[in-house]
C-alpha cells in the first residue's frame, strides 16, 4: 500500500468514525483508534476552529518557572535540533507533563503556520482539549508517538505530522515531551527517532544535573563538617588525587587549599614518593609515618587512612593527620605511660634509705642519667617514678621495660621498634619502640644487667647521638628521653670483667643511688608491715590487721632475701592464717620460726655465690615443708602459680612429702 493510499485509508476510517461512531481498527492503530473514541465521549468537536491560548502570560510565567529545571536542561539540545531541521519546514516544541506548550522553535514560515493554530507557548495540547496529536498521545501512553494526517482527531491538524517522546527524570517521573511537527508531505522516517534521542539525552542530563547537585550539597556539608573539626584531615580518590583538605591540615602542613586540591596527595610528601601507590599498595588502615618540610623545619606526622569501598572497590581514603608526638602521647595515655608513685609513697626513717631519697630528690630536678642498684624488691621502680614525676618531665611519658622479661630475640624491637615488613610476623605498620613512646619524658630500663651486648652498643649510641632508627628502617628519629636505669647486682664488677659495655655503664651511672637491703632498714621494717597490713585488711576483709610483739621481733630478725615484696607475700600468708585480727608467730611461715640463727640464716639466704635462682628454690623448699606439701597455699604464700611451683619442683627434683601429724 502506498503512502498515499495508506493516508486517504485512515482519512476515511476518521470520516466514519465521526459519522457513525464507529472505527475501523483495521486501517487504524489501537492507540489512536481509542483515544478517537475517548475525543467522541468527550463531546470534543472534529471540526472546531482554532483552540484559544490557555495561558496568559502571568500564568505562563508561573508554569515555566515550576519547569526551570526542564527547560534550561532541554535547551542546549533543543538548538542542536532546531540546527539539525532548519530549513526543512519543521517546528520544534518542549511541553511539560499536563500538554502546556513551554517553547516552540523553527523557520519563520513555520512558526507562522504554528501560530495561525495557536500553536505557541501557553497553549494546550492535551487530548481532553486539542483531541488527539501526538504530544497528548505519547504523554499518556509514556511512549514515543508518531502521528500523521488525519490521524489527528482536529482537521486543522491533518495538514500535520508530529513526533512526540516523552521526557522522563532520574527517577522515571514523567516531566513532558519533545515534539517535532512539520507538513504531513514534509514528514521523514528519521523525525521520531531525532525526538527519542533527544528525549534521552535531556534525561540523562538531568541525572548528571542531579549528580552534581548531590555533590554540591555534599561538598558543602563535607566541607562544613571538616572545617568544624579540630582534627586534621585529607581526602584522597583512588588516583591519590587530594579532593578535600581542611583547614587543620592546612596549617599543619602550611599549604593552602587552593594549592592542594586537585593535585596528588605525594605532593604534600615530597620525600616519600612511595605514596603516589598509597591506595593500591596498602588498602588497609595501618597508620603509617611521614614527614613535609614546612616553616620553622620538618614536621613529623602519623597518618591513620579510612579507606573507602564501593561494590569491593577502592574509592578513596580519609586521612587523619596527627603531629607524631601528638599520636604517641594518644598511645602513652592509652597504654599507660605514666608514673603514680612519688617521694612521699616511700616508707622508711632509716639513714641509709633517707640519704638516698635525699640524692634522688637532688638529681630529679636536673636532667641527668640515674643508675639504681638494689636488691629485687628493694624498690627501684618506685624510686624510679618519684624521680619522674619530681622532675622537670613530670607532663611527660614514663615507660617501664624490664629487660629480664623479654626474650632475647624480641628486646631490639621492643625498645627501638621496627618498620612493617622487618621481619617474618612483624605488625602491619610496624611498632613505635619504648625509646620512642619516651620522647618527651623518662624511660625505666629494668635489669638493664640482663641487657645482650651487642643491643648495650646500640642504645650507647642512641644515648650518644640522640636518634634511634627502627629496625628495618634506615631513617633516624630524633628523641628526647631521659634514661634511668636499674641492676640487682655490681654492675661496676660486670663492666670490669667484660660482662656489661663499661662506657655504657659510665654514660648510666652519671648519678648512682644504692638502695638499702630491708634487713639494713631496723625499724622500718614494722613502720612498713603496719603499711602492707592496712592494705591486706581491705583486700582480704579482714580490718585492724596487728602484728603481736613476738611476731614483730620474728620479722626484724629475718634477713629478707626478697625484700619488700616477700615481707608483703609473709603477711599476707600470715593474715589468711590468723584466726582473728592479730598475727602470731605462729601464723607467719615456717622460715621466720626457723631454730638457726638470723646470722646463719641471713648468711645463707644473701650469699654472693648463690644466685636468686638459688634462694628461691630453698624458698620453695621451705614453704613445701611449712604447708606439708600444700602446693596451694605454696604458690600463694610466694606470689607463684600452682603450674610454676610444679614446674620448679620436677626441674630440681624436689619430692612433696607429706607429714602425718
Amino acid at each position: 500500500m502506498s503512502r498515499e493510499t495508506s493516508l486517504a485509508s485512515v482519512r476515511a476510517a476518521w470520516q466514519h468514525l465521526v459519522d457513525t461512531g464507529h472505527v475501523d481498527e483495521t486501517v487504524v492503530r489501537p492507540e489512536v483508534a481509542q483515544s478517537w473514541l475517548r475525543c467522541r465521549g468527550l463531546g470534543i468537536d472534529p471540526r472546531a476552529p482554532k483552540l484559544p491560548v490557555m495561558l496568559d502570560a502571568r500564568r505562563l510565567a508561573a508554569v515555566r518557572e515550576e519547569n526551570r529545571i526542564l527547560i534550561e536542561t532541554a535547551l542546549p539540545f533543543m538548538e542542536f535540533l532546531r540546527t539539525a531541521v532548519k530549513g526543512t519546514g519543521f517546528i520544534l516544541v518542549l511541553t511539560e507533563r499536563s500538554g502546556v506548550v513551554l517553547e516552540v522553535f523553527g523557520d519563520e514560515d513555520i512558526l507562522a503556520m504554528a501560530r495561525d493554530n495557536n500553536y505557541v507557548p501557553g497553549c494546550s495540547r492535551a487530548e481532553e482539549v486539542a483531541g488527539t496529536n501526538a504530544i497528548s498521545l505519547a504523554l499518556i501512553e509514556k511512549r514515543p508517538v508518531q502521528l500523521t494526517g488525519a490521524e489527528h482527531w482536529n482537521v486543522r491538524h491533518h495538514l500535520w505530522t508530529c513526533a512526540a517522546a516523552p521526557v522522563f527524570s532520574p527517577e522515571g517521573m514523567l516531566l513532558g515531551a519533545v515534539t517535532l511537527s512539520g507538513e504531513t508531505t514534509r514528514a521523514h522516517r528519521h523525525t521520531l527517532g531525532m525526538v527519542i534521542s533527544a528525549a534521552e539525552a535531556i534525561r540523562e542530563r538531568l541525572r548528571e544535573r542531579e549528580m552534581a547537585e548531590e555533590k554540591r550539597g555534599s561538598d558543602v556539608l563535607l566541607a562544613s563538617v571538616l572545617g568544624s573539626i579540630s582534627e586534621a584531615i585529607i581526602i584522597i580518590d583512588a588516583a591519590g588525587m587530594v579532593t578535600h583538605i581542611n583547614p587543620a591540615a592546612c596549617k599543619s602542613l602550611a599549604v593552602t587549599a587552593g594549592e592542594i586540591q586537585g593535585k596528588p596527595f605525594v605532593r604534600l610528601f615530597p620525600s616519600q614518593p612511595e605514596l603516589a601507590q598509597l591506595l593500591p599498595v596498602r588498602g588497609d588502615n595501618a597508620a603509617f609515618e611521614v614527614s613535609s618540610e614546612r616553616p620553622g623545619g620538618r614536621g613529623h606526622f602519623v597518618i591513620t587512612p579510612y579507606v573507602m569501598y564501593a561494590n569491593e572497590a577502592v574509592t578513596g581514603a580519609i586521612l587523619a593527620l596527627r603531629e607524631r608526638r601528638e599520636f604517641l602521647n594518644e598511645v602513652r595515655e592509652f597504654s599507660g605511660f605514666n608514673a603514680v608513685f612519688t617521694f612521699d609513697d616511700i616508707l622508711g626513717e632509716s639513714p641509709a634509705l633517707l640519704r638516698q631519697i635525699e640524692l634522688a630528690r637532688t638529681a630529679a630536678r636536673q636532667n641527668t642519667r640515674i643508675l639504681i642498684l638494689g636488691e629485687t624488691g628493694t624498690g627501684k621502680e618506685l624510686f624510679a617514678q618519684s624521680i619522674h614525676n619530681c622532675s622537670p618531665r613530670r607532663s611527660g611519658p614514663f615507660v617501664a621495660l624490664n629487660c629480664a622479661a623479654i626474650p632475647r630475640e624480641l628486646m631490639e624491637s621492643e625498645i627501638f621498634g621496627y618498620r612493617s615488613g622487618a621481619f617474618t610476623g612483624a605488625r602491619k605498620g610496624g611498632q613505635v619502640g619504648k625509646l620512642e613512646l619516651a620522647d618527651g619524658g623518662t624511660i625505666f630500663l629494668d635489669e638493664i644487667n640482663q641487657m645482650p651486648l651487642d643491643l648495650q652498643s646500640k642504645l650507647l649510641r642512641a644515648l650518644q647521638e640522640g636518634t634511634i632508627t627502627r629496625l628495618g628502617d634506615t631513617r633516624p628519629i630524633r628523641i628526647d628521653v631521659r634514661v634511668i636505669a636499674a641492676a640487682n647486682e655490681d654492675l661496676y664488677g660486670k663492666s670490669r670483667t667484660g660482662e656489661f659495655r663499661q662506657d655504657l655503664y659510665y654514660r648510666l651511672s652519671v648519678v648512682e643511688l644504692a638502695l638499702p637491703p630491708l634487713r639494713e632498714r631496723g625499724d622500718d621494717i614494722a613502720l612498713i608491715a603496719r603499711h602492707l597490713l592496712d592494705t591486706l585488711g581491705e583486700k582480704i576483709d579482714k580490718p585492724a590487721l596487728s602484728l603481736s610483739p613476738p611476731a614483730i621481733e620474728l620479722l626484724r630478725q629475718y634477713p629478707w632475701p626478697g625484700n619488700v615484696r616477700e615481707l608483703e607475700n609473709v603477711l599476707e600468708m600470715g593474715a589468711i592464717m590468723a584466726e582473728g585480727s592479730i598475727i602470731k608467730p605462729g601464723h607467719l611461715a615456717y622460715r621466720m620460726r626457723d631454730r638457726r640463727t638470723p646470722e646463719r640464716q641471713h648468711a645463707a639466704a644473701s650469699s654472693r655465690d648463690q644466685s636468686i635462682p638459688a634462694i628461691q628454690l630453698d624458698l620453695i623448699r621451705s614453704a613445701i615443708e611449712e604447708f606439708n606439701g600444700n602446693v596451694d597455699l605454696v604458690g600463694r604464700k610466694l606470689g607463684l602459680s600452682r603450674a610454676t611451683v610444679y614446674r620448679r619442683m620436677q626441674q630440681h627434683g624436689i619430692v612433696k612429702q607429706v607429714t602425718v601429724k
